[in-house]
């Protein structure tokens, strides 16, 4: 009942982090629209994880008692599993973290650009043409606009003079417009991949969490010719710094993560309480027609969950969404289409539990489990030692 459950979770914990990590699919994904999405705020997706799992070892521990014609067991065991649901269901009601300042008017702007045609220099223009065009009735009407991941295929040094239009265009109608771009380091080795914030609060957001074999290249001294030849774009980029300014919407502090970021529980963890909203933006078309798009959605979901914020999920060709504090997805865009996603996010201020205590809580209660689990394999050897030597 404890043993597995917590061996499971700290196998979900290690892989998160084990040779850069693979946080995709933790089990406790599955329920940010059930019940135990509750323990989130305390112990994270990790807790989540734990929940399920506990449920699973005492519905398949009574059963077994079941066999035996235990019923006080077996009706024990329904009992803890049932209070595991009770218990996160009332969690998922508290407000952790309050509203803050008035509701924010955001679009979120899905380009739909082919992937095979992205990185075509040929088809620059496209790009360059098509989120201009979605986004010049936007002006004055959103506070906040939003363009994906690398929405601009070209480095910010090769487009400067697009850029200084756009800032012009977000200065003079008040509208704040983020969007994603390489931009080269400053001794010229690779580039960023960048976030640029453009209005009334400049900033710029690298990168700091790179994809292995996507973003950059390990061992590439050994590996460095196939990658050529397989003409892989973006595969020299350079990591971020640590210490990054905010990104600003008047006074709301914007924590932006940039495609696989969002998916590390800890490394989305933060101790600002000013911090009022979550952004994500992505290319995922990368993942076609597979359910990979809707996956990386679902756990930039629980991430709102976990911090309690509202979070915008933007997205190349899908699925762009408008999530709240609660992790409930409130406007999803089509996939596969050009699209303008509008709507409004109340920003929350605050620290949850999971915030405040980080990792401790739920490593301190998984070792315990083993060390119960542990106790009791000792004392059940114990006494059939003690059983044996008695029969003879």
């Amino acid at each position: 009942i404890y043993a597995f459950p917590a061996v499971w979770v700290l196998f979900e914990w290690v892989r998160c982090w084990f040779f850069t990590g693979f946080p995709w699919l933790l089990i406790g994904y599955s329920q940010t629209n059930s019940p135990l999405k509750g323990y989130a705020p305390i112990f994270s997706v990790y807790g989540v994880s734990l929940a399920i799992m506990l449920t699973s070892g005492l519905i398949t521990h009574g059963i077994m008692m079941l066999r035996k014609h235990d019923y006080d067991s077996v009706y024990l065991h329904l009992f803890a599993a049932t209070s595991i649901w009770i218990t996160g269901s009332l969690l998922s009601l508290i407000p952790w973290t309050p509203a803050t300042g008035k509701p924010v008017s955001v679009s979120l702007v899905q380009g739909n650009i082919p992937q095979s045609l992205k990185w075509d220099a040929e088809e620059v223009a496209l790009s360059l043409d098509s989120y201009r065009d979605m986004t010049k009735p936007l002006w004055g009407k959103s506070d906040l606009i939003i363009w994906p991941e690398v929405a601009i295929p070209v480095p910010l040094q090769d487009a400067q003079e697009y850029v200084n239009d756009l800032s012009d265009g977000a200065i003079a109608s008040g509208s704040q417009l983020i969007f994603g771009m390489p931009v080269q380091t400053p001794d010229g080795s690779g580039y960023y991949n960048a976030l640029l914030s453009v209005g009334k609060h400049q900033a710029v957001y690298t990168k700091r969490l790179l994809v292995p074999f996507g973003e950059y290249v390990p061992m590439q001294k050994y590996v460095a010719r196939a990658f050529d030849f397989m003409n892989v774009p973006m595969s020299n980029m350079k990591p971020g710094g640590r210490d990054q300014g905010p990104m600003k919407l008047g006074d709301i502090t914007i924590l932006p993560f940039i495609c696989y970021e969002i998916t590390y529980p800890e490394f989305a963890l933060t101790t600002d309480k000013s911090v009022g909203l979550i952004l994500t933006v992505t290319n995922d078309a990368w993942f076609g027609q597979s359910t990979a798009q809707a996956q990386h959605l679902q756990m930039a979901a629980m991430r709102s969950i976990e911090l309690a914020r509202p979070g915008l999920f933007v997205s190349n060709d899908g699925i762009t969404a408008i999530i709240n504090d609660r992790g409930i997805i409130e406007k999803a865009a089509p996939d596969h289409e050009a699209y303008v996603l509008t709507g409004t996010i109340q920003p929350h201020t605050g620290l949850t539990p999971w915030m405040r205590n980080g990792l401790d809580p739920i490593l301190v209660i998984m070792m315990m489990m083993l060390f119960v689990s542990y106790r009791s394999v000792r004392k059940s050897h114990g006494s059939a030692q003690l059983a044996s030597a008695s029969a003879k």
